[in-house]
């Protein structure tokens, strides 16, 4: 999240128009609409812009078997309990709603070049397999900061109207003049490392079936020089889920109630092998269990992903949803 003291606030504003969708909308059609909008729409905006509100829903939805098994091969959750969603995975059903919002005329600016930088996910309690869900998209606000226009989206799942995940998505577009001198960086802390994790050149791919996000810098070499990359990057949600995957023998993520806070640091070039640094802090006197976790490419230790996970009091039963 923006932690720069001269940032400006552009909130949305106005009566929030909901919208509901009836099925998951396609991701080719929505790129020809990013490449058309960002030859017409800008890339700032004005401080006093008026945002107006919307909402995007897309309700009654089953989580599918096939998908679900493929997302947790994919992605690493192989030690888990499996009568629980992974907590990730909520996450990724919105691709589709966050594109059609970007492409909408709500969104005042160009969907082009955005870059993924934080990402949240707070689970309330754990979520069965047969539980059918309804989701939200709505964008919160846009925050003008000394490194560009940082868009923050808040995505929900409700399960019969109760909230059960909530996730903040935020995404940054630079501008030109925009700060981009680096501060020397402090001497690195590294993090007790739990586990070296291979990614190979096909991840993205895999990971593009699953998700439905075909961007195609994750997708070939070839493709990914056309953007600036040296090669293929695999997906920010990949690495987090593959991340938090790695902790669910221990920790339990997905069986709640658990919140995850994710920056996303420097891009993962595949292949690669990057090390899952963990270390527990201890409580922060409120009954929450707070552990940070990391992920670092293995021989150079330069940062993709710095993280916390908070696990608030005890853990609901997932057959009752009630805390024990």
């Amino acid at each position: 999240m923006n932690t720069d003291n001269d940032a400006i606030i552009i909130p949305v504003t106005g009566p929030e128009e909901i919208r509901e969708i009836q099925s998951t909308p396609f991701m080719g059609k929505i790129f020809l609409a990013f490449l058309f909008k960002g030859m017409v729409r800008p890339k700032s905006i004005k401080p006093d812009a008026r945002i107006p509100g919307l909402c995007l829903e897309l309700n009654r939805q089953p989580i599918l078997a096939d998908r679900l098994a493929r997302y947790r091969e994919v992605c690493g959750f192989t030690q888990m309990n499996e009568q629980c969603v992974p907590i990730s995975y909520f996450q990724m059903l919105f691709v589709g709603l966050l594109g059609k919002y970007l492409a909408s005329d709500f969104f005042p600016i160009t969907p082009m070049g955005l870059i993924h930088t934080f990402q949240s996910f707070d689970l309330k309690r754990p979520v069965r397999p047969d539980e059918i869900l309804d989701l939200s998209c709505r964008l919160s606000r846009i925050i003008k900061t000394s490194k560009g226009l940082e868009s923050e989206f808040t995505l929900d799942v409700r399960i019969k109207n109760e909230l059960v995940w909530q996730g903040v998505s935020v995404f940054l577009t630079r501008l030109a003049g925009t700060n981009k001198t680096k501060k020397k960086p402090a001497e690195p802390v590294f993090l007790d490392q739990k586990e070296i994790i291979s990614v190979p050149a096909g991840t993205g791919r895999k990971y593009a079936t699953v998700s439905g996000d075909y961007n195609p810098h994750h997708l070939f070499n070839i493709t990914a020089k056309a953007f600036g990359f040296k090669t293929a990057i695999s997906h920010g949600m990949w690495s987090l889920a593959r991340a938090v995957a790695g902790l669910e023998s221990e920790f339990a993520v997905s069986e709640g109630p658990a919140r995850v806070e994710a920056f996303f640091k420097r891009p993962v070039f595949m292949p690669a092998a990057v090390a899952l640094g963990v270390e527990p802090q201890g409580s922060d006197g409120q009954e929450n269990r707070i552990t940070d976790f990391e992920l670092r490419d293995e021989q150079t230790g330069i940062p993709h992903l710095k993280a916390r996970l908070i696990q608030t009091g005890s853990a609901p039963d997932f057959k009752t949803g009630q805390v024990g």
